[in-house]
């Protein structure tokens, strides 16, 4: 038996939130009792929304409904020097972390803790800098996420952190085959895509949380011809685990 709670963490990008939702949905279906928060930001929830910061809330309505998103407002810089309550509730479209005694103390009464831990401006394809994802330490499961609707796309439109995801794939194809990398990007493939979700989260994350599983999931394959490049992508680099995933709603 898994302790409880179990841990899931979603990085990248392209679809960690309505993934996040749906394992939410399924778990509940279970009768599983559910926590979702993130640890840096993610859209206002809709509805089961606890956004008072205190641990207690939290655990009360875990307690009556089975399933809680804890976060805090934020704030738009906009907003900030318009402080009325009319600005704020039209302008707060994001929260944030709740704080470490809501994961821990309100983390406890569920039995599956899920956790958006990245932030990808809602782009399909990202390189995350040096300070994230912002992972806690405890996780059992994380999910690195990448968005297939990138492919072919132009990076500068496409890609979080292109100056980053640039040379990571630089100094990754001069390895792999010198000159592989173009001195211009214009246009993302797949070998690029799989390169930057091995460079840049499974790679590091396998070494920095050694009891975790770090599982690559392929999102928006929506085409019989996008699962078999997200299938191949899997193959290239020998990977035993991962996942391959449609558009999720």
């Amino acid at each position: 038996m898994p302790k409880k709670p179990f841990r899931i963490a979603a990085v990248g990008s392209g679809g960690k939130t309505t993934l996040l939702y749906t394992l939410a949905r399924e778990a509940r279906e279970r009768g599983l009792s559910v926590l979702l928060l993130p640890t840096t930001h993610m859209q206002l929830p809709e509805k089961d929304g606890v956004l008072t910061g205190r641990a207690e809330d939290v655990m009360e309505k875990l307690k009556k409904d089975g399933f809680a998103v804890a976060g805090v407002p934020v704030v738009s810089p906009k907003t900030a020097h318009e402080p009325s309550a009319h600005a704020l509730s039209s302008e707060i479209k994001k929260i944030g972390f709740p704080g470490l005694e809501t994961y821990e103390k309100a983390g406890a009464f569920a039995d599956l803790v899920l956790v958006e831990a990245d932030g990808s401006r809602r782009l399909p394809l990202k390189y995350p800098n040096e300070t994230e994802p912002v992972i806690p330490e405890d996780i059992d499961l994380i999910l690195s996420v990448t968005g297939l609707s990138a492919l072919g796309k132009d990076p500068a439109k496409f890609c979080h952190r292109k100056e980053l995801a640039m040379e990571a794939l630089a100094k990754v194809s001069s390895r792999l085959s010198p000159l592989s990398f173009p001195q211009g990007w214009h246009t993302i493939t797949a070998r690029d895509m799989a390169l930057l979700q091995k460079s840049g989260y499974l790679t590091p994350l396998r070494s920095r949380f050694p009891s975790a599983r770090v599982i690559p999931v392929w999102n928006q394959a929506d085409t019989e011809e996008l699962r078999q490049t997200a299938l191949s992508m899997l193959e290239f680099f020998s990977e035993k685990d991962g996942l391959i995933t449609c558009t999720l709603s």
